[in-house]
Parts: structure tokens; C-alpha cells; sequence
């Protein structure tokens, strides 16, 4: 009897055992091949389990369980896909790489290192998986940048045509303020005396026909003028038949995007790099006779391209054009903030070697319109990167071999 209870437990618990392992590969099946490559359930659970855990807050705008289960898939078959071009390309991140991206990470969250790495601690994720998911991401990203960012390019026509628009109106800042009167359709020759009144140089006084609509950005202004205000001059009118009258307006101010004054520096330099066959000692030596050379009335555009260095300068007489300090290295920046207009500096030493440097003018000048044309481009190319990666995407997957197993 008793070796008949050891046999059946015995048998029960390879049963218990048997079943456990099955119950493990089936928790653990492959759900998708790529290439070479498998995704397991475990995975997709794992990083589906993540997705809900992100929008948790707002679940509402997450699909169906097995809707949102075969996007989180079709996301992981397109990961593998992108890791195995950068396994082909050797393509790896260093430990600094993902350091500098942790460190932004606790940057942004006004966090010091310790405090995020306590905080992943006590949300009960591993502060190591993280980093793992970091390392991902970047690998993932210069993949992207590889195939995709190369071909993105934005012209000035294009910004300039974005500026033009109702939206590229709106982010400039800019306010303007009206004059509005409006008539009747059968007022028309009434309307356009008036207008010839205001074309001749008169300006129309507020009363019970005429309102002032105040200062406004181009997007609260009847969007009937949308399109022709940010052309007019000051005190310019224009006239438009709409919704079965006929609309006046005169442009008597508006308000001009908020200035961004910088200082600039006009430089000309010579860079020598120590190389085998010139050491520091000889660089500095050299740069001290140009600096003797260039005081006793030589020139230094001539000398800067026989000599130098810096390949982006040579051909230019080592000129710089107008730059912003900040542009510069700490080193040679510090450098053009102290040096007098129009003589030349002592020789020094930056990461990239060592110069002498002339600054030639300085002003003071607003890069407001800059800044706002290098934010339009950005927007733009980041559009542009978004679409082409899309059909990047969908042309790796085609061309590679995928087999789904849900």
C-alpha cells in the first residue's frame, strides 16, 4: 500500500512537473520570426505589460487587448529587424553613449543621477534594465539616422513658404491691429470711395460704423484677412466681399517679433596641429613667426592659407565669418571675447590644436529671425524624418522574411 502511494504520488508529481514545463513553453512559444531572429510570447506580454503601465493614467486611448497585443508585435518584428542591420553594420553604443543619455534623462526631470536611479528603484524596475532599454533606443536611433536622416533636407524656399503660412504666421509672434468697418453689399461704390479715401492716405476714425479690433496674432483675426493682412504696409486697406457684404479693414500698427540681441564676432585664425613630423614645441614656434610676420605688414588671409590647419577656413583666408562666441570651443571662444578689435592674439591652445586669431569686427545684432527659421527647419525635417521612416519601415519588412504565429 505504501509503494503504491509513493508510485501514484511519484506519477502525480511528474503529472505536476510535465505539466509545468509545458505550461512554460507554451507561456514562452515563439509568436513571430524575422530573419533569423524570434519574438517569444514572454517578450510580448513583457512589452505590452509596459505600454499599459505608461498609459495607465489614460487607458482610453489605448485599442482592444488584441488589437493593441498585434501593434506591440508588429513594433517588435520592426525592432529586430533594425538590431539586426546594426549587428550587420558593427554598429554598437558605448557605455558613455548611454551614460550622457541617462544623465539628460534626470536632467529633465530635475533630478540628480542618484535621485533617478532611486526613483527607477523604488517604481520596483531594475535600474539596469533600464539602461539595456536605453542602449536600445540609441541603437535604434542611429539606425534611423543611417538609412533615413541622410536623405532628409530642408531648403530655405521651403521655410520661407512655411512662414508664409497661416500657421508660420502665427509663430512669429507678431500682432497686428485693425481698423474694421463693414457694408452692405449694395454699399459698394460707398465702399470703394472709402477705400480709395484711405489709399490716398486718410485713415479711418473709429464711430458706430468702424471698430478697432486691437492688437491680435494672425490666428484670432477674421480669417477672412488672414491671408492678405500679413502682406499690407501700415495704414494700407483692403477690401473683400464675403459672406454677402463687404469687409474694410486698415492696417495702423502691428507688433514686431521680440528681439534676440547677441553679440558677433567677425574672426579670422590660423590653426597648426602637432603631427609626426611637427610637435607642439614646433607648432607654437611656427604660429610665433606668423604672429612677427603678420605685425611687420604681411597678410594674414595669405598666411592663414598657406598655413593652416582648419580645412573649413583654408581657401577662405582663415576667416570665420560672423559668429556668436558660444559657436566656438571654451578655449578659442574666451579668446575672441578678449582680444581687441584688429590685433592679433597671442598663440594658444584648443582641443584641436593651436591658433592665433584676429578679431576683426564686432556688433551687436538681432538673430530673432533666425531662430525662428532654424526652429521651422527643425519642425520641418522632423516631419520629413517621420514620413520617410515610415516608408523605410514598410519597405524593411517587406524585404525581409516575417512570419507571424499568433
Amino acid at each position: 500500500m505504501h509503494r503504491l502511494t509513493t508510485l501514484t504520488l511519484t506519477a502525480a508529481l511528474s503529472l505536476i512537473l510535465a505539466w509545468r514545463a509545458d505550461a512554460a513553453e507554451l507561456l514562452d512559444r515563439v509568436v513571430a520570426v524575422a530573419n533569423e531572429d524570434i519574438v517569444t510570447a514572454n517578450e510580448l506580454a513583457a512589452r505590452t505589460a509596459e505600454i499599459r503601465q505608461r498609459y495607465q493614467n489614460s487607458p482610453q486611448v489605448l485599442p482592444p487587448g488584441d488589437q493593441l497585443r498585434r501593434q506591440v508585435l508588429d513594433s517588435l518584428i520592426l525592432e529586430r529587424l533594425q538590431l539586426q542591420l546594426a549587428n550587420n553594420m558593427n554598429l554598437s553604443i558605448t557605455d558613455s553613449q548611454v551614460n550622457e543619455a541617462i544623465n539628460n534623462l534626470a536632467r529633465q526631470r530635475d533630478m540628480s543621477l542618484d535621485s533617478f536611479i532611486a526613483a527607477v528603484e523604488a517604481s520596483g524596475d531594475d535600474y539596469e534594465d533600464v539602461r539595456r532599454q536605453v542602449r536600445r533606443e540609441l541603437t535604434l536611433n542611429q539606425v534611423r539616422r543611417r538609412y533615413v536622416g541622410r536623405e532628409i533636407n530642408v531648403t530655405e524656399g521651403e521655410v520661407n513658404r512655411y512662414l508664409d503660412t497661416l500657421a508660420g504666421q502665427s509663430i512669429q509672434d507678431v500682432k497686428f491691429e485693425l481698423l474694421y468697418r463693414r457694408y452692405a453689399t449694395d454699399n459698394r461704390e460707398q465702399a470703394q470711395a472709402q477705400l480709395e479715401q484711405l489709399q490716398a492716405g486718410d485713415q479711418l476714425s473709429v464711430d458706430d460704423d468702424t471698430r478697432n479690433l486691437g492688437l491680435r496674432p494672425i490666428s484670432e483675426l477674421p480669417s477672412m484677412f488672414r491671408t492678405v493682412v500679413p502682406v499690407l504696409d501700415l495704414n494700407e486697406a483692403v477690401l473683400i466681399e464675403s459672406g454677402g457684404a463687404l469687409h474694410l479693414a486698415q492696417l495702423i500698427s502691428k507688433t514686431d517679433r521680440q528681439a534676440v540681441q547677441v553679440e558677433q564676432y567677425q574672426v579670422r585664425h590660423i590653426l597648426v596641429q602637432p603631427d609626426a613630423l611637427l610637435n607642439a614645441e614646433q607648432a607654437q614656434a611656427l604660429l610665433e613667426d606668423l604672429r612677427r610676420r603678420i605685425a611687420s605688414g604681411e597678410s594674414m588671409a595669405s598666411l592663414a592659407d598657406q598655413f593652416t590647419d582648419d580645412l573649413s577656413s583654408k581657401g577662405k583666408g582663415g576667416a570665420l565669418g560672423w559668429r556668436q562666441a558660444e559657436e566656438f570651443v571654451p578655449a578659442f571662444a574666451n579668446q575672441v571675447r578678449t582680444t581687441p578689435i584688429d590685433q592679433v592674439s597671442g598663440v594658444f591652445e584648443s582641443n584641436f590644436g593651436y591658433h592665433i586669431l584676429r578679431v576683426e569686427d564686432q556688433r551687436s545684432t538681432d538673430i530673432s529671425l533666425d531662430v525662428l527659421r532654424q526652429q521651422v527647419r527643425e519642425s520641418l525635417a522632423q516631419r520629413k524624418f517621420e514620413e520617410a521612416l515610415q516608408r523605410w519601415l514598410v519597405e524593411l519588412r517587406a524585404q525581409s522574411f516575417v512570419e507571424v504565429k499568433l
